[in-house]
């Protein structure tokens, strides 16, 4: 990304590049350059499990350098388009167009535009029988992919399955085919790739069959801002034996395979180890169906439990839960609870294959509630097949009850948290059949539910009807909506995910141009032997198996899952176990790491040899945040030098409660895009460091850009930095179309009786904070030296100066780059430098 573009846009830390753990190889010294694009921001991407397997996995080859990009946002987008320079990707800025295969995750339906989007930002031409040999040839899989209809006029060929099973098997043909034609010609002789300029020809999906021996990334990259998911993630299971009716991945992740107790324990600890979460998370389509599940908890929890590790299990079936388990989760950190019912009553549930009695969501949310939780989220869906009003009023009555359980339980109010999505009929499902109710129907459905749940302590979060009409017709659609996306793009869609952004009128507008309606994608019902779109995608289950299912939903009928009774579904696999596909983790039962010594992520050997005596001790330290850190907001630099404590292996001590973190003081806030070379924070360890080396050890995993240049030990009374911390200097660079005549502004500005600026509606006088302004000397651009005190508790920001002295906007004075080279604090009457304050070397 550009590095010129960071200050005039918003959220900078999403471009910044200076992640730890992140790959950074020499593009000459390769023969295959892939960059893997995710087509939505940073923060999303960065929480995708494929993503972070796929990127390892291709850099682990020699010949191949690997790098990523993300969808820009829109006010990037537009620095972009001004400018006239091309997206680029985030290890080396290297124009899309200039790499030899563009890989592209289809996550998500309504990130389309996105796709579009990035492609001709990336100047590559977007339809693929427009690109030559000079261009990137573009594949993309992911779930979406089992539909590649919509998207067919853009994507060189799609990959159906899982990508372990061919990501080298693509660089290996690519660097033996020299021409574009015979390389899309040889992916599409291998089973799960579908080249749509080649014609429609049935597609096998590819199927990793040994999970547990599956390449998985031992050291993820670590993002410096928050990403949506922000913890160490392995994936413990992949498929399912559950057979939703309406849901896809449980078809499209088919077979059922395990990864083995200890292969996971052995990865978690390599991933906390080198990256300081605080939270790890057992990744499954559903986590309690791992049938060593209750032996793993006990293990992890015995060996971080004490650690203040907590562990997220974010797929728990409430059919699996237990007791044990739940009190379990609870005895480390409150992390959330969520449960997903998602139909109303039981006659409903049935139909989804989904057989939950009431008695068995209540005792689960007691268990939640007893445990000492006050907040459950819980998860429903409205105009599943044959829903009723019923049904609705099935949902009113069970979110009552939860409510009156909680309150019941804990003695004091409870919150419940309600999300309502809307069916979506999704390909290669037993719903796939069924249309999508109108979204009038959906309108009235929502109203009738939010009348029912309006009462304190019950919050509603529901779907828009538009934005569910719009998945549905994307997901089921055919060839002839690859111009309906391009017109879209063309007239503004973009990230239609996100709230802000969507804009159903434009897409309605999209479809009118070509005479059709997404109405009539959605809620198109088919016939159970009609020919579908995606017919030619085989995902390993038959149709047969499909119809069958659709027929039971029918009538109510319960199909058990896959350790109950193998139906036949066409994967050939008994249990999700047999050689073919990945041995069952029921052999690891008991089976418990080979690593014993190792007890704590943050290298305790580190710790040991750090120790003098054991002595609290508060630390005091002072550090720099240059380059592009300046752009990383005060809340993620905190986390980033939390994690790098931990990773240092300084004994830092915790608070108290339920959610515990390091004892960590800050001082006060540098604002985004401000850099600094006097930032300071204290630090409480459990014993007595040896200064030298944890600041050795921590500079060594700190990122580019953060530095400790000096630490001493102070007094236990010592007042906190933001408490004493009054006065700041700033050096602020000029661009040179402003360096005229600065002594007679500056003269006019001091001379002003009041500054008044605004911020969110509020006018506040700046005059009184600001103490001295002059020119620097012996510069060779022009510079100012600014000086501000806080007052009453209140400060301003070098920002709010540079606006009033130059009569600028946000968007001009985040051009001038700031330096925070000094701070004051009190003693007393006097001002000193804070590392002067009340310490003792140690």
């Amino acid at each position: 990304m550009l590095e010129d573009f960071l200050p005039l846009v918003t959220k900078p830390a999403r471009y910044i590049n200076s992640e730890i753990n992140s790959i950074h190889k020499d593009l000459a010294n390769v023969t295959t350059r892939v960059c893997l694009l995710f087509p939505d921001t940073y923060e999303v991407g960065m929480s995708h499990l494929g993503l972070r397997i796929l990127y390892h996995l291709l850099n682990s080859r020699k010949d191949t350098a690997c790098e990523r990009v993300f969808s820009p946002w829109t006010d990037y987008e537009e620095q972009l388009r001004a400018s006239g320079r091309p997206l680029t990707s985030l290890e080396s800025n290297l124009p899309l167009s200039a790499f030899d295969i563009i890989g592209i995750t289809l996550q998500y339906e309504l990130s389309y535009a996105n796709v579009l989007t990035a492609l001709t930002l990336g100047n590559i031409p977007l339809r693929s029988s427009d690109r030559n040999e000079s261009h990137p040839v573009v594949v993309a899989g992911g779930p979406c992919a089992v539909n590649p209809m919509p998207l067919s006029d853009f994507i060189d060929a799609f990959f159906i399955g899982e990508a372990e099973e061919s990501l080298h098997e693509i660089v290996e043909l690519k660097q033996s085919h020299a021409d574009r034609g015979s390389f899309l010609h040889a992916l599409a002789e291998r089973d799960g790739w579908y080249v749509p300029a080649l014609g429609k020809t049935i597609v096998r999906r590819r199927i990793v069959k040994h999970l547990d021996s599956a390449l998985y990334p031992d050291r993820p990259i670590l993002p410096l801002m928050k990403p949506v998911h922000d913890r160490a993630t392995v994936e413990i299971a992949r498929g399912c034996i559950r057979g939703c009716r309406y849901c896809q991945a449980g078809i499209i992740y088919r077979p059922y395979r395990e990864r083995s107790s200890g292969t996971i324990e052995n990865l978690l600890h390599k991933s906390l180890r080198c990256t300081g979460y605080e939270e790890l998370s057992l990744a499954a389509l559903s986590t309690g169906d791992y049938s060593a599940i209750q032996n793993l908890m006990q293990s992890l929890l015995g060996r971080y439990g004490d650690e203040r590790v907590s562990i997220s299990l974010p797929s728990l079936r409430i059919g699996t839960l237990t007791p044990d388990m739940i009190q379990a989760i609870a005895g480390v950190r409150k992390t959330g609870f969520t449960l997903a019912p998602e139909a109303g009553t039981e006659r409903l549930r049935r139909v989804i294959n989904k057989p939950l009695s009431e008695a068995d969501l209540m005792a689960s949310a007691e268990t939640i509630f007893s445990s000492g939780w006050k907040v459950l989220k819980l998860y429903f869906m409205i105009g599943l097949p044959t829903e009723t009003d019923e049904d609705l009023d099935g949902i009113s009555a069970l979110v009552r009850n939860i409510l009156a359980l909680g309150k019941r339980v804990t003695k004091r109010p409870v919150q419940l948290n309600i999300s309502i999505s809307t069916f979506v009929p999704k390909p290669h499902t037993p719903f796939q059949w069924f249309g999508q109710m109108p979204k009038q129907e959906t309108r009235r459905k929502q109203s009738y539910l939010a009348k029912r749940l309006k009462r304190k302590g019950i919050f509603l979060n529901r779907q828009s009807a538009e934005t569910s009409v719009l998945e549905a017709a994307l997901s089921r659609g055919d060839h002839a909506l690859g111009k309906v996306i391009e017109r879209a793009v063309q007239l503004g869609c973009r990230f239609d995910g996100w709230t802000e952004c969507f804009d159903f009128s434009r897409w309605t507008t999209a479809f009118n141009a070509f005479g059709l309606k997404p109405e009539e994608y959605a809620e198109r019902r088919y016939a159970p032997d009609e020919l579908l779109p995606w017919d030619h995608i085989r995902t390993g289950v038959t149709k047969e198996f499909l119809q069958r299912e659709y027929r039971r939903a029918l009538s109510a009928e319960i199909t058990e899952n896959c350790r109950v009774r193998c139906e036949e579904c066409g994967m050939g696999c008994n249990d999700g176990g047999v050689p073919e596909f990945g041995r069952s983790a029921r052999e690891d039962r008991g089976q418990r790491t080979t690593d014993h010594d190792v007890v704590y992520p943050g290298a305790p050997e580190k710790q040991n040899k750090s120790v003098i005596h054991h002595l609290p001790a508060r630390i005091r330290m002072k550090y720099v945040k240059t380059g592009r850190l300046r752009f990383l907001s005060h809340l993620d630099l905190i986390t980033v030098f939390q994690r790098a404590v931990v990773r240092a292996g300084i004994p830092v001590t915790f608070t108290e409660g339920y959610n515990p973190h390091p004892r960590i003081a800050f001082g006060p806030a540098l604002p985004v895009g401000v850099e600094s070379v006097a930032e300071y924070l204290d630090m409480e360890a459990g014993s007595l460091v040896d200064l030298p080396k944890a600041t050795g050890d921590l500079n060594a995993e700190l990122p580019q850009g953060m530095k400790i240049l000096e630490a001493r030990v102070i007094s236990r009374n010592t007042s906190s930095l933001s408490a004493s911390i009054g006065r700041y200097t700033y050096r602020a660079e000029v661009p040179d179309r402003y360096g005229s005549n600065l002594m007679d502004r500056i003269r006019i500005f001091m001379d002003a009786p009041s500054l008044f600026v605004e911020k969110k509606g509020k006018r506040k006088d700046i005059k009184p904070f600001i103490e001295a302004i002059a020119p620097a000397h012996g510069e060779e651009h022009p510079v100012l030296e600014i000086t501000v005190q806080d007052r009453n508790g209140s400060s301003v920001r070098p920002f709010d100066v540079i606006e009033k002295l130059f009569a600028v906007g946000p968007g001009e004075s985040s051009l001038f780059r700031i330096t925070r080279t000094a701070v004051q604090a009190k003693a007393g009457t006097r001002l000193i430098d804070p590392m002067d304050t009340g310490h003792e070397r140690a």
